[in-house]
């Protein structure tokens, strides 16, 4: 499946066995575009029942786990409906960063896409002491999930994420485990640019759901845009929507609690050889 180019291999839990394809080699030889499948990830649903309908196991491109990934929990309501696993309409997603609602969702001639709530964005740090390069104007931080630097900068489309990624990714400002660095510039039409250098992958994805959630978060605690909708445009040239509704509308406390929705396609099915 793909979210905006960021791409995943899923098995359905019914069927594949979780210690036969969750071990970090076999997870390893899955995602390899060259001797296996290839993806940025691997992600395996199973069907509950309780406080949730579907648990999502993720797993990064190099064979570690990850509480949360926005694009593969896009993907993975998608194709929770395919499945019969849950309802389009609306279903509780048990991820390792909390529970999830999703839905499928489109109306006014808008497509029918997977849409997801996300638990509130913590750690928003409008400033972080990592000093700017060339084109660079501000580095935000925010854990939307999982941990995420913001750049704002003069054009995304410019920056070396490959040379300037690895360094930034592991700056003991982002904690003990490193952060996905997202890069974000303005375009002419009001959307928003960015770029994603990924942990886990080790490199540049074409999307990173996580990140234009923490980039939309930055954006307006930077005071660079004050409406609710932001539209972020992934490298693959596909928009994620992040709406931001403020934390303060439910209890008094601050920061928001976002949604997010963006493309979850069924790319093709398989079945594997020796894993």
């Amino acid at each position: 499946m793909t979210g905006s180019g960021n791409d995943f291999v899923f098995f359905d839990g019914r069927e594949v066995p979780l210690e036969r394809v969750t071990q970090p080699e076999a997870i390893r030889r899955i995602c390899n575009r060259y001797n296996g499948i290839g993806s940025d990830g691997m992600v395996v649903l199973e069907p509950v029942t309780g406080t949730a309908d579907v648990i999502i196991h993720f797993y990064n491109q190099d064979g570690t786990a990850a509480d949360l990934c926005g694009n593969a929990t896009l993907c993975s309501t998608a194709l929770s409906v395919q499945l019969g696993m849950a309802a389009a309409s609306g279903m509780r997603l048990s991820t390792g960063a909390g529970l999830i609602t999703s839905r499928l969702s489109g109306e006014h001639g808008t497509p029918t896409l997977p849409e997801i709530d996300f638990q509130p964005v913590t750690d928003i740090r409008p400033d972080i002491a990592i000093a700017p390069v060339s084109g660079e104007h501000r580095l935000g931080f925010a854990i939307a999930g999982i941990p995420h630097a913001v750049i704002l900068c003069d054009d995304a489309e410019q920056v070396d994420v490959a040379g300037r990624g690895p360094r930034l990714r592991w700056h003991p400002e982002t904690g003990a485990t490193g952060a996905n660095v997202n890069w974000v510039s303005r375009l002419p039409d009001g959307r928003w640019r960015y770029r994603t250098f990924e942990r886990g992958v080790e490199g540049e994805t074409l999307a990173c759901g996580t990140g234009a959630v923490a980039t939309a978060v930055l954006l307006r605690t930077w005071g660079l845009t004050t409406d609710e909708l932001v539209t972020i445009v992934s490298s693959s040239g596909r928009n994620l929507e992040v709406r931001l509704r403020p934390l303060a509308a439910e209890s008094g406390a601050g920061g928001y609690r976002p949604t997010l929705r963006g493309e979850g396609r069924v790319v093709f099915r398989g079945v594997t050889g020796d894993l």
